[in-house]
């Protein structure tokens, strides 16, 4: 007795969720970077129509609201939609305490998936495989939200479907990003990782047709599930309440230099006030964002996203005048009395910014230090690591310091103790500068041990062979104390 074709069953997660990059891209930068699953989505309702094919499509709810007409058009051609999730991690790693939590966000993303398609869905699927022998806490739960069946796959076996209500089904499983080859690069990700990404991208419309030749039909045929009606909607989420601001709350400015970032603006300025709401407990967050002699489009971009916006002011150098100078000009450009400069780029995490706060207190500067013994880094390069770390090292033995990182641009300053320090140097070793002058001078320069990531949209401006020899002067200065 022959057994009957798998299902064929396509997974629309979106692009940055390639379960070879977990542990590598933080899922900070989720929300930064583009959605483009209905993108995917549409290539494969494409290829499935020319192919006349019936497939399950998992679609993150994520995109609802903008791919009506492309969802309701799937269950048009007679494919099954479900809905796939994203977590921060494998759903057999999540903690019980958070289980509840995970449970809620997915009625909420369930209900907005049905409102829109205006019938039940029976599918459920979370992006990133689980381990085979894996107790499936997440069964009941699906249960009680009206999931037919759970379509998360399993590490290192066949690809299946369970029933929720007893028995599997064999599937064929796709992944819709690999038919969108217009998907952006990131470049803080290991070259190898990288190659594999884009290597499932070629041939993938022929895999696709490929294995409609050996699968058939959707999950909800194979289990025999009858259409739905959609559940209630969900009661109406009372609306968030803003952060308690705390009696005395600090103003803070927040300096960003930025040279030629147009491509990642928009999702700056999203993080950015992202950043004000999570720390308005601590501080009245103002942004100034400083262009440092663009050459893209990023100054008329500046002015559109800052327009209306409150927390911002812009100030912009005609010529490019390096990354510590633009520091310094957005310090003009405040009155706080405390002040940050962040790296355009994010590769340090802005929400450290809560910890090294209080730090500020008892120092003049605070700078995150990814090369102290509890910090870390992420994809860099290692022989920009050694570079970094050796010349790290000669800044420390020379001033007999215990700072471990000298050329970070993430810092929190009191503004009074170093508006008026000379820098002969106003690009990349103007950071390094700053910090020998304060130390002379008698001032306190405390760390924060952070994670540095490397920049995953857009390239460094950083010319390495030029910084190299720049820091190799300014240490011999420094033996020589003509550095103060």
């Amino acid at each position: 007795m022959s057994l009957p074709p798998p299902a064929l069953l396509i997974d629309a997660a979106e692009w940055y969720l390639d379960e070879a990059w977990q542990g590598h891209l933080a899922t900070r930068h989720w929300r930064r970077l583009p959605a483009r699953a209905d993108v995917a989505i549409a290539r494969a309702s494409d290829l499935m129509r020319r192919e006349g094919l019936r497939a399950t499509f998992l679609v993150p709810a994520g995109i609802v609201a903008r791919a009506a007409e492309l969802l309701t058009g799937l269950l048009e051609d007679g494919h099954d939609v479900g809905l796939s999730v994203r977590c921060p991690c494998p759903l057999d790693q999540i903690e019980p305490a958070d289980r509840r939590r995970y449970r809620d966000a997915w009625h909420d993303e369930l209900a907005a998936l049905e409102r829109v398609i205006g019938r039940g869905v029976h599918g459920f699927g979370a992006a990133w495989t689980v381990s085979a022998a894996a107790e499936r806490w997440w069964h009941p739960l699906l249960r009680e939200l009206g999931f037919a069946y759970d379509a998360t796959p399993s590490r290192g076996a066949e690809p299946e479907v369970f029933a929720l209500e007893g028995g599997r089904v064999a599937c064929v499983r796709l992944s819709a990003w690999e038919l969108d080859a217009e998907q952006p690069s990131l470049m803080g990700l290991p070259d190898e990782l990288r190659a594999a990404h884009a290597a499932r991208i070629v041939g993938a419309a022929d895999r696709f047709a490929d294995a409609g030749r050996v699968a058939s039909g959707s999950v909800a045929d194979h289990l025999k599930l009858a259409v739905k009606a959609a559940g209630p909607p969900p009661p109406p989420l009372e609306p968030e309440a803003p952060a308690a601001a705390r009696a005395g709350v600090k103003r803070l400015g927040i300096v960003v230099p930025l040279k030629d970032e147009a491509e990642g603006l928009p999702s700056l300025f999203l993080e950015l006030e992202i950043l004000a709401r999570a720390l308005a407990d601590v501080a009245e967050c103002e942004f100034v964002v400083v262009d440092d002699g663009s050459v893209d489009q990023t100054w008329p971009l500046l002015e559109r996203l800052a327009r209306n916006r409150r927390r911002f002011r812009l100030a912009r150098h005609g010529a490019n005048r390096g990354v510590a100078a633009a520091i310094r000009t957005g310090m003009l450009a405040t009155d706080a009395e405390v002040v940050a400069s962040i790296d355009g780029d994010l590769s340090y995490d802005p929400m450290e910014l809560r910890h090294m706060l209080p730090m500020i207190e008892a120092a003049d500067v605070v700078t995150s230090s990814p090369y102290h013994p509890e910090g870390a880094v992420q994809n860099v390069p290692e022989w920009r690591l050694f570079l970094s770390k050796t010349l790290s090292r000669a800044y420390r033995a020379l001033l007999g310091s215990d700072v471990f990182t000298w050329t970070s641009c993430f810092r929190v300053y009191r503004r009074s103790a170093v508006i008026d320090l000379p820098l002969t140097n106003r690009g990349f070793l103007g950071t390094a500068e700053l910090l020998i002058r304060v130390l002379r001078r008698g001032g306190c320069v405390v760390e924060h041990p952070c994670t540095l990531e490397a920049r995953l949209l857009g390239s460094s401006k950083m010319r390495v062979a030029r910084v190299v020899l720049g820091h190799l002067r300014l240490l011999a200065q420094v033996a020589m104390r003509r550095v103060k």
